[in-house]
């Protein structure tokens, strides 16, 4: 049984999640304690104990200490089988997590899967809906086909948003990742989304122009549509991303809050994306950090503006795990499978 220790570099839930795929690829039991040591309280929540249930489920797997505050859990998995899986986390935790756990073993072994999963669709410390859906699985493409939709908004704290996701997975071998130029940029795109009930106050109109008025120093075209939705609490958020001539991968969200105004939401994203492009990165430091498992299994180097403690993590898990090997060099970072 591999040993993971969870307490290990960001010592949060991203170890927990990468492991928990790793594992179903390669077909080998681990062990992962001390899980998010360094969080208050330490131990799982209610997505981490979704992920543990969702990859439990399309693999068979053996699972003992998957609950609540559990620091401690071991995964034992087996293959991963076809089919159609819903899964409901029951609070406003990440939708958008425990999907990000299924996204490899999904992929990388072939089979169809139909996924639905409830809760937090847009909350804080996980990546947007949109984001993942128009940044993260256009850069998983060649190792299969990745959809998703947003049937409901989910926000804090009430949750209850719906994602719908269909992946078809492929086998190996898989074309290296090859992200290192972003290419001269072309457009902006973006989506800002607010709940129904703050449509009178244009909420997703101001974030939108909000935006667009702060990258206009670009010089490029900005295209961000405006949706307002049913959702059982009121919430907010835009995600924006980049169209260049190269593979690049950049993109930036930014979700309201109670006292924000919806201008500072707007400006908040086209900072941070900006932040990016500037850089000169092919992909953003969040993405690379969900890709970082993905170099483990197919190889490859990928250009990004800052190598994150969480990409480091996840270095760590990959390498345990699979016994990949992986260089860093400024923002690049490249990885070899195991031989």
């Amino acid at each position: 049984m591999i040993e993971i220790d969870g307490a290990y570099g960001e010592g949060g839930g991203a170890i927990l999640r990468q492991a928990l795929g790793l594992a179903v690829y390669a077909g080998r039991a681990v062990r992962i304690s001390r899980i998010r040591a360094a969080r208050t309280p330490p131990g799982m929540k209610a997505q981490h104990v979704s992920a543990v249930a969702a990859v439990a489920a399309i693999s068979a797997a053996r699972v003992d200490g998957a609950m609540i505050a559990s620091t401690q859990l071991v995964f034992e998995p087996g293959p991963p089988r076809s089919g159609t899986y819903t899964f409901d986390i029951g609070t406003a935790g990440a939708a958008t997590l425990v999907l990000q756990s299924l996204l490899l073993p999904c992929l990388c072994r072939a089979g169809d899967f139909d996924l639905k999963i409830v809760g937090g669709t847009d909350v804080p410390w996980s990546p947007a809906a949109d984001y993942l859906g128009s940044v993260t699985l256009p850069a998983l493409r060649h190792f299969g086909e990745a959809h998703l939709r947003v049937a409901r908004r989910g926000y804090y704290p009430k949750g209850g948003g719906r994602l719908e996701a269909r992946l078809v997975g492929s086998r190996s071998p898989y074309t290296p990742v090859a992200l290192l130029e972003a290419g001269p940029l072309i457009a902006v795109h973006g989506r800002s989304h607010a709940a129904r009930i703050l449509a009178p106050r244009r909420v997703a109109e101001r974030q939108a122009d909000a935006a667009r008025s702060a990258l206009a120093a670009l010089s490029v075209p900005v295209e961000i549509a405006t949706e307002y939705g049913d959702a059982y609490n009121a919430g907010s958020g835009i995600t924006l991303w980049a169209q260049t001539a190269g593979a690049a991968a950049l993109g930036a969200s930014a979700l309201g809050a109670r006292g924000k105004r919806a201008e500072d939401v707007g400006r908040e994203a086209a900072r941070v994306l900006t932040r990016e492009l500037t850089a000169g990165a092919a992909v953003d430091r969040y993405l690379a950090d969900q890709l970082t498992p993905f170099l483990a299994v197919a190889g490859g180097s990928l250009l990004t503006s800052e190598i994150t403690l969480h990409a480091r993590s996840n270095i760590y898990v990959a390498e345990t795990i699979l016994g990949a090997a992986f260089e860093i060099d400024g923002g690049r970072l490249t990885g070899r499978p195991p031989r």
